[in-house]
């Protein structure tokens, strides 16, 4: 029986497998096996028993189902796995598991999963920087309709549009690259976090340990990990979300057929839109985007609620972590690479976009203030005339332009000025120039 739709419908395989039970396992055996060195390495086990346990977890010869049967039995997942690495030690037997409890295992195990899963959403965040710079650049210089409280604003470039996108996957950037030095910490302290079962070489075998496995180790543990280390992590897969429902947003909003100036691909050739209305052409995968970053943002809060445990540590963070970490990462990864594949694929209506523009020419309300304030016209008394000419020409469904002229403006402005002034490519400001900035700072990071 399948309930998690994660099994069949979202997350990529290679994703999937990072978190599923079997290569759990064996993070698990892997913690244990590099226990087992570094204890041998400091005298506290024979050399031989070590070299045995390593042998038994390369060979991957520990099997998950001997694992679940021991645990139906004993009621305890990690001594379930210890008993079926013990059954197939020989000298190592004795000493699987020395001195050490469940979460050193459990919480290092985690470490590990978030590390091997950095690499790929450290690419999937390089992946669709690389395509926001191309849809920068490409179009950093051409106007588009600005629009503010779903109103038409004055004129930004399409260019801006995805500039803003990229710098915040900039910052993105940057958060990921500082939560990776903090949150993949293990710990091999035995129960209460003091390593007393390990002897006064407590410190230097956790620390060979974690240099075995490539994390870091806990620097003030308890009987597990601390949370905060795990908040953080999700914090940042929780920024990446907000992004890219915002992106998925506005390609939602702007596929819309009155607005018509972006769309997803659609395959007109097999795709079906809607079960009723074969005409249908809806951006499903934006939405998909938006519906599964409202989820992957939910995680977070059994995960702060997780930080707060009894003493040295309870059971309360253990059936909820379950779902945080792996369904957080597994999601994330899916829709950084769907939001790029549709960024790649993505259909700018240039025409679409010129005819909107040229629909309302209120956008230049901002820019005929300007004008007038610098032709002489105190600045106050500029927006109140621009204010009664747009609220008429709104009134009388006339042009801006019209209205202006019979009020006066060219008393001020010339007619061949104000056509100048009413011309969208005047009137982009520095948005080139921004989307060079934000592209070059993008580009940056990328290279180091």
């Amino acid at each position: 029986m399948v309930v998690s739709p994660l099994e069949y419908r979202y997350g990529r395989e290679q994703i999937k497998r990072i978190f599923d039970d079997e290569n759990r396992l064996y993070y698990m055996l892997k913690v244990e096996a590099a226990i087992s060195k570094a204890e041998a390495e400091y005298g506290i086990i024979p050399p031989e028993a070590a070299e045995d346990i390593g042998k038994v977890v390369a060979d991957r010869i520990v099997q998950l189902q001997r694992v679940r049967e021991i645990e139906a039995e004993i009621k305890h997942d990690v001594m379930a796995m210890v008993k079926a690495l013990s059954e197939k030690c020989k000298v190592g037997a004795s000493y699987v598991h020395y001195g050490v409890t469940s979460n050193d295992v459990n919480d290092t195990a985690t470490a590990l999963q978030m590390h091997d899963f950095f690499s790929f959403l450290k690419q999937d965040i390089e992946d669709i920087m690389e395509t926001l710079i191309e849809l920068t650049l490409r179009y950093k210089s051409s106007p588009m309709m600005g629009r503010t409280h779903g109103q038409h604003a004055s004129p930004i470039t399409i260019g801006l549009k995805f500039a803003v996108y990229l710098s915040e996957f900039s910052r993105h950037y940057d958060r990921m690259i500082e939560m990776s030095k903090r949150a993949f910490a293990g710990k091999v302290l035995g129960p209460v976090g003091t390593g007393a079962a390990l002897g006064p070489k407590a410190l230097d075998i956790q620390n060979r340990v974690m240099e075995i496995l490539g994390i870091y180790a806990e620097e003030g543990p308890t009987q597990i990990v601390n949370r905060d280390r795990y908040i953080e992590y999700l914090s940042v897969i929780n920024g990446i979300s907000v992004t890219l429902e915002k992106i998925g947003t506005e390609i939602r909003n702007l596929q819309r057929p009155e607005i018509d100036e972006m769309s997803e691909y659609f395959d007109v050739e097999r795709q079906v839109g809607s079960s009723s209305m074969p005409s249908k052409v809806n951006p499903i995968n934006s939405e998909n985007v938006v519906s599964l970053s409202r989820l992957i943002r939910s995680m977070i809060i059994p995960e702060y609620e997780a930080g707060v445990t009894w003493h040295e540590r309870d059971l309360t963070n253990s059936a909820l972590e379950r779902f945080t970490i792996p369904y957080s990462s597994i999601l994330v990864d899916y829709i950084l690479v769907k939001m790029n594949s549709i960024l790649s694929s993505l259909i700018i209506k240039e025409d679409k976009i010129r005819k909107n523009l040229e629909m309302d020419d209120s956008i230049f309300s901002e820019s005929l203030v300007a004008a007038l304030t610098q032709a002489g016209m105190p600045r106050q008394d500029a927006h109140e005339f621009i204010r009664r000419c747009s609220m008429k020409a709104r009134s009388e469904g006339k042009t801006l332009k019209h209205v202006v002229v019979e009020e006066g403006i060219t008393n001020y402005i010339r007619r061949d000025e104000l056509d100048r002034l009413m011309d969208p490519a005047n009137f982009i400001g520095s948005a080139p120039e921004i989307c060079d900035i934000v592209v070059n700072n993008a580009r940056r990071r990328l290279i180091n």
